[in-house]
């Protein structure tokens, strides 16, 4: 395809390569429309305005003809500054992640198809461990992991901010209201702060400014690639720009994972998977997410994983 028109913030046309070496495919034309509103995305198709509408709500997504729900590549996780107290000790962190109600948000806040997260990766990623679970609720435990450190000397009074981005993903606001309750019941000190994405990133990338007691920062990471090499390198290695992590044995995961190849790669993923949710306790992984779009009837196109993160025209027919 060849782009034949721009105009900035409105629309981008495309038009099929005449004389393209490849199979000709069956769209000769495409003109991506930019509109803000899901629901007025989703309208549009109704409407026969438009074709597709990406990223759709579960409130507009009503339409099982048109409809379509898949797993996307973003999980949706806490990060935990593995450096900051009271988070430097595991039964802390292990009391964040038990004290969390997973299950309860998925087909509230969240749609249907929504799957609880075990890693930073989706699970089409290279090196998925299927022996892995979710940690379960059960508040009573997390208060037991927080009066033991406590009584240890561990100031598990000192405060625990949540720091997450509007509009991140829908019902974000929703979302980090529940979690912030959820820690606060089993007796954390937490509290919320709702932040623009500039903001966001300054606590989301080092260096992390410093605060009395520690953050977590709820966010959304992609990776559509198959591969989790530099989802593993950033989130968890001890120069992780985005790592809460310092643990020598992550590292050299990371480092061996990196440069094998084949089986060898794949077996080293899954064994750092293993080590980092279930011996290092680094984070609280909540969801992996679903995508939602609307498509026309008159199209013979299904959307996956990668719909979110781009359109393949080619792949695109007509019933």
């Amino acid at each position: 395809y060849v782009m034949s028109e721009w105009t900035a913030g409105q629309q981008i046309v495309l038009d099929r390569r005449e004389g393209y070496w490849g199979e000709e495919p069956a769209v000769t034309k495409a003109t991506y429309l930019f509109r803000s509103e899901p629901a007025v995305r989703a309208g549009m198709v109704a409407t026969g305005e438009a074709d597709i509408a990406p990223q759709i709500t579960a409130e507009v997504a009503d339409n099982p003809a048109t409809d379509f729900s898949y797993l996307n590549s973003e999980t949706v996780y806490l990060r935990v500054d593995n450096q900051d107290a009271p988070t430097t000790d595991i039964r802390v962190r292990k009391a964040l992640n038990a004290a969390i109600d997973r299950e309860a948000f998925i087909g509230t806040v969240l749609p249907e198809g929504t799957e609880l997260a075990v890693a930073m990766v989706p699970p089409t990623t290279l090196g998925w461990n299927p022996d892995l679970s979710p940690p379960a609720y059960d508040p009573d435990q997390a208060k037991a992991w927080l009066e033991e450190a406590k009584a240890d000397g561990v100031d598990t009074s000192l405060p625990i901010e949540i720091i997450a981005r509007t509009e991140n993903f829908p019902n974000v606001t929703e979302v980090a209201e529940a979690l912030t309750d959820m820690l606060t019941d089993v007796g954390f000190n937490a509290s919320l702060r709702m932040v623009e994405v500039a903001e966001h990133e300054q606590y989301y990338s080092k260096p992390y400014p410093e605060s009395e007691g520690t953050r977590l920062v709820l966010a959304q990471h992609d990776n559509s690639r198959g591969d989790p090499v530099f989802s593993m390198f950033f989130k968890y290695a001890s120069e992780g720009t985005q790592s809460g992590v310092n643990d020598p044995k992550v590292d050299d995961l990371i480092a061996r994972a990196s440069a094998a190849t084949g089986d060898e790669r794949a077996a080293l993923w899954s064994e750092l998977f293993a080590y980092i949710h279930d011996e290092v306790v680094a984070d609280v992984l909540l969801f992996h997410m679903v995508g939602l779009s609307r498509v026309s009837e008159r199209l013979d196109f299904t959307p996956t994983i990668a719909t979110n993160q781009q359109l393949q025209l080619s792949e695109i027919g007509f019933k």
